[in-house]
């Protein structure tokens, strides 16, 4: 039964604080009489299937339908990663303005109404024409899939978890790689099957059946508006361990003006560049320098990002038990070993047997698992929970600068040299500087002042 909630009140912090009639007081008791399972893995659960359609294709099927549009149109591979880049802008642009969303009307109106208008961006990538309609359908591609996605999930997880929040953001954040690793081959099947007009007219039918739905249903903001505690703990009940009653954490000003907020963004920056300009030219590159066939370079594709289903998990349950600085730095080294080992035996060496993808394929693949899981981790270490949504979203602000210098300029390395070598070089030591630096982070260097602040 969904609880009915009275209008929302500010706090003495800034936070919300919704108010819930005895009625559904006593109803969301008696429901948890009748079930041991906490509702915050109920909407895990959610958030993973979620996230398999909404981040699966808003991330990662996108450049299996590259040479499709390079066959119709003629556009060339720089004018392609433009449109990427302008998706990357406006999808980091729009995280801020989604963390204020979720602070101001909730995770689950942000995220409906951002569903829906994925819904018509899909139709309108169904009909392109033309460059610029492309371009202009990216634009506003860009808020939904930010609206349906990191910053909704991880507020999500941050608010309902914290002993287990490790594996809950683990769990939740799988439902990305899940769907990196099976849809795109899966599109590229039914792009030869149907084409690729039906085949984005057939992922806006998935939202309206399985996404919206799962939305309207379980997505709930915080624990609170069913009565709830994070970690299960109950109002009025013992909450033993480190489960939390108060959300407690830093102002947004008093948290961006911080050294460790700039060095997380410098981390993050540097991971997006190599990170984006491996993930969307890959396909590319293995089909049209590598010379692999368009099913062979689909399916590494989807096995990298298939295999941060692994990295998700794992880097999730050590996250509860490691500090994530230290975390952050494995996953940054595991990213790294991808491209130098193209450049090494692809390129370099001229080996032009396919299975050498797997050992790109691993360990990059666990890399991108174990970085989306600890980022947020981190940061909503340093900063405490109280703000999570506002300085999450701050965070993802540096997401156009780093896709824009990293996909359109892969791009334009190729279109001038006509090898993508200076690209896997670049990454490589890109995401090395990264590891180096997030060293440098100290997770636990503001607590003291937030937890003071909350008591």
């Amino acid at each position: 039964m969904t609880p009915k909630l009275t209008p929302t009140f500010l706090d003495g912090r800034g936070g919300f604080v919704h108010i819930i009639s005895l009625r559904e007081e006593s109803s969301m008791s008696d429901w948890r009489k009748n079930t041991r399972v906490f509702y915050g893995w109920w909407l895990v659960a959610a958030l993973f299937a979620v996230l398999f359609n909404t981040g699966g294709t808003g991330f990662y099927v996108f450049p299996v339908f590259i040479a499709p549009l390079q066959e119709e149109f003629g556009w060339t591979m720089t004018q392609i990663s433009i449109s990427a880049a302008i998706w990357a802008i406006f999808f980091g642009f729009s995280s801020p303005v989604v963390g204020w969303l979720i602070a101001r009307y909730g995770a689950r109106k942000t995220m409906l109404t951002a569903a829906v208008l994925a819904s018509l961006t899909n139709l309108g990538l169904a009909g392109l024409q033309n460059l610029w309609m492309l371009y202009g359908v990216n634009l506003i591609a860009g808020f939904v899939v930010a609206g349906t996605t990191l910053v909704p999930i991880q507020t999500l997880v941050t608010n309902w978890f914290n002993k287990y929040r490790g594996r809950a953001m683990a769990l939740a954040m799988t439902g990305i790689g899940a769907g990196g690793f099976l849809l795109p081959p899966f599109n590229e099947f039914l792009i030869r099957l149907w084409g690729w007009r039906l085949t984005w007219a057939f992922t806006c039918i998935i939202l309206w059946l399985v996404v919206i739905p799962l939305i309207a249903i379980f997505v709930r903001t915080r624990p609170s508006d069913v009565g709830l505690m994070s970690d299960g703990a109950v109002p009025g009940e013992e909450a033993g361990g480190e489960t939390k009653a108060v959300m407690s954490g830093l102002p947004v000003k008093r948290a961006v003006s911080s050294l460790t907020f700039w060095m997380l963004l410098s981390v993050f920056f540097l991971q997006l560049v190599c990170m984006s300009a491996m993930n969307f030219h890959f396909v590319p590159f293995a089909t049209q320098e590598a010379r692999f066939s368009s099913q062979q370079a689909a399916f590494f594709y989807g096995l990298a990002i298939g295999f941060s289903i692994a990295g998700r998990l794992l880097f999730g349950w050590m996250a509860d038990r490691w500090r994530p600085e230290r975390l952050m730095a494995i996953a940054a080294v595991l990213l790294a070993s991808g491209p130098i080992i193209i450049e090494t035996l692809i390129v370099r060496a001229g080996i032009d047997n396919v299975n050498l993808l797997w050992f790109y394929a691993v360990p990059y693949g666990i890399g991108i698992g174990g970085q989306a899981i600890i980022l947020p981790i981190l940061v909503g270490r340093c900063f405490g929970e109280l703000n999570f949504s506002k300085i999450q979203g701050l965070v993802m602000a540096t997401f156009p600068l780093g896709i824009t210098v990293g996909i359109p300029g892969a791009g334009r390395v190729f279109d001038i040299t006509g090898s993508y070598e200076l690209v896997f070089i670049t990454s490589f030591v890109g995401l090395a500087v990264s590891a180096l630096l997030v060293l440098f982070v100290r997770s636990e260097r503001y607590r003291a002042e937030f937890v003071k602040d909350s008591s």
